[in-house]
């Protein structure tokens, strides 16, 4: 049976860092770097890669995941309501369960978002399987203090219940626009003065979507188009997987709708439903994503990364992530390595 290991606390005081100093010392070996990141090496027993922690002010950390656990890892936590934590999922999943709000898990792509009550419950990874997210913690009262005058104001609550429920769980279009500036601290591995305040900067823009997606007025939607059974979640689910393992030849809508047994209508409206973004706009960007941290991971050549995410041409790969990124492949290697 898995052990199930209990950090809990709350974030951004000293019991909380020293109950997941605890934590990290039971599954890891910690090495701190000169740029003040301490980096937590899984033991061979535990599994394989990292956990990063970097501290900032206002007892904020910023936490990189890369890990892999053998036989399976499940966390306990209990947080009071003021425990703030801003979680993207890069790659992988993690299950989580959680005794007020219910299942769900943390899949590529996803954004979840701690509601501003009490949390419990357990995360859960499976055996082997690679789990690659940034996760900002602190408290939801730190953010004031943290962003000075900045507009702190400007992050409300998660929501009523419901609503809070499905940013929990990773399942809201409103912190889909968070991905991206936390996607840059995950992938940023470049040793230099300005690190911490790369980091930083793209903290701030992660919690400027975050307020903009919070307070952003949702076109209505048709309810039918929601009430989604069972199981064609888990077919949509199986989707963007599907799209991964075919990526050199696409299959089409109508191809993936016949794989999962329902319209393309359907299709079409309930991913958008459960991932925030269309069918093709999820894969590009997972694609994209993909592309940028082999960049900084790798010293594979520019084109085959391309071929890798799923590109014909180098040219073609080109474009695309200069037109995502706003730089070429190359120079967002220089940057970021």
């Amino acid at each position: 049976m898995t052990r199930v290991h209990q950090p809990a606390g709350a974030a951004g005081g000293t019991a909380w860092d020293a109950t997941y100093e605890a934590y990290y010392a039971s599954i890891a070996q910690a090495d701190e770097t000169r740029d003040g990141t301490v980096r937590h090496r899984l033991r061979p027993e535990v599994g394989d890669g990292t956990i990063e922690v970097t501290s900032l002010r206002s007892g904020f950390h910023i936490v990189r995941y890369d890990v892999a656990f053998v036989g399976g890892h499940q966390v306990g936590y209990a947080f009071p309501g003021d425990h703030f934590e801003l979680e993207h999922c890069v790659d992988g999943r993690m299950h989580i369960s959680e005794a007020g709000v219910g299942t769900g898990e943390l899949h590529a792509g996803s954004v979840a978002l701690s509601p501003r009550c009490a949390t419990e419950g357990v995360v859960a990874h499976g055996d082997g399987e690679r789990y690659r997210a940034v996760s900002i913690t602190g408290t939801w009262t730190g953010l004031e203090s943290y962003l000075g005058g900045l507009g702190a104001e400007a992050v409300p609550a998660a929501g009523p219940e419901n609503v809070a429920r499905e940013r929990y769980l990773g399942r809201s279009a409103a912190l889909h626009q968070v991905a991206g500036p936390l996607e840059e601290i995950f992938v940023h591995r470049r040793s230099s003065p300005g690190r911490l305040l790369f980091m930083e900067s793209r903290l701030v823009a992660a919690l400027a979507a975050l307020s903009d997606g919070l307070t952003a007025t949702l076109p209505p939607t048709d309810p039918r188009d929601l009430a989604l059974d069972d199981h064609e979640v888990a077919a949509l689910r199986r989707v963007p997987e599907l799209l991964w393992q075919q990526r050199h030849t696409p299959p089409t809508l109508a191809g993936l709708a016949r794989a999962s047994s329902m319209s393309v209508r359907r299709l079409t409206t309930g991913f958008r439903a459960l991932y925030g973004t269309s069918v093709r706009e999820y894969h590009r960007r997972r694609c994209l994503d993909r592309a940028a941290a082999l960049l900084v991971e790798t010293n594979w050549p520019v084109a085959r990364i391309g071929h890798e995410v799923g590109y014909a041409s180098p040219s073609n790969f080109g474009y695309a992530f200069r037109r995502d990124r706003g730089t070429t492949p190359a120079r967002f290697r220089r940057t970021h390595s």
